[in-house]
């Protein structure tokens, strides 16, 4: 019954602080350009402006919808890359902390390698995450 109590008004609090974000992300009218982030010089065929220039869609000399799609990709496995391997790094270095402070306690020293195994998990979930633009790149017969 307590943990109820507690969550509804945390649910509500989250709510209200995500109606702004909606509203905000809502447009009126389609987007017509985006701006490219990423040096997409080497994805084959794809003709694409450089980085830090914006992409017309009514710019018939640049495959604007593709080069936004796989901007979009790569910044958000950029992002994932460095999310993941943030974290791992804490329970890297957590693991190790509780297995120096362990003062003989094996269930301490096995939490701490549980810690470390996982953040390797962690650190191969990150660079697999880094590499699927190439995948997809490859696939697509891009580069």
């Amino acid at each position: 019954m307590k943990k109820s109590i507690l969550i509804i008004p945390i649910a509500l609090i989250m709510f209200s602080l995500a109606i702004p974000v909606m509203t905000l992300a809502a447009q009126d009218s389609p987007a017509t350009k985006c701006l490219i982030t990423e040096d997409l010089s080497g994805y084959g065929n794809i003709s694409c402006p450089a980085a830090g220039n914006d992409c017309d869609f009514d710019d018939p000399d640049d495959d604007c919808a593709m080069c936004c799609t796989v901007n979009t990709i790569l910044k958000a496995t950029n992002w994932v890359f460095l999310g993941v391997m943030a974290i791992s790094a804490i329970m890297a270095i957590l693991g190790g902390y509780f297995i120096l402070t362990a003062g003989g306690n094996a269930d301490q020293v096995t939490k701490g390698r549980d810690y470390i195994r996982n953040s390797i998990i962690g650190l191969t979930v990150a660079l697999l995450a880094n590499a699927i633009p190439a995948v997809v790149r490859n696939v697509l017969g891009l580069g």
